[in-house]
């Protein structure tokens, strides 16, 4: 069962694209399906002009004010095991405003790697 809609999965598809390095954006997918880490997009300016990918989780953690903070969202977006077991949290962070805490299913991670493979 999809927990994205295609807008979502195609917006995430977009910007993961869009990276400087896809092999090394692939990479990283890997491991963050692999050992279901969070990951997340930092928008630093207001104009979107100047973003970030951000897959390491002890980073994520920081940015989200901590592994108890992030524990706390991941615990309200996946309230069952079966839920934490096939999903990982995607944040979109910004210097100014809100943070956004996103459900991604490990099938559309997976998805995106295959699908970024093909442009390689």
């Amino acid at each position: 069962m999809s927990i994205n809609s295609e807008q979502e999965k195609q917006s995430l598809k977009e910007s993961l694209r869009n990276t400087r390095n896809l092999s090394e954006t692939v990479e990283c997918l890997e491991y963050v399906l692999a050992h279901r880490t969070p990951f997340a997009l930092y928008i630093a300016t207001a104009d979107r002009s100047d973003c970030l990918w951000v897959f390491d989780f002890d980073t994520v953690y920081q940015m989200v004010g901590g592994k108890d903070a992030y524990d706390k969202i991941r615990e309200s977006l996946f309230p069952t095991e079966e839920e934490k077991s096939t999903g990982i949290v995607f944040f979109i962070l910004r210097k100014v405003g809100p943070l956004y805490s996103i459900r991604i299913d490990i099938e559309l991670i997976d998805e995106i790697i295959n699908d970024l493979y093909n442009e390689l």
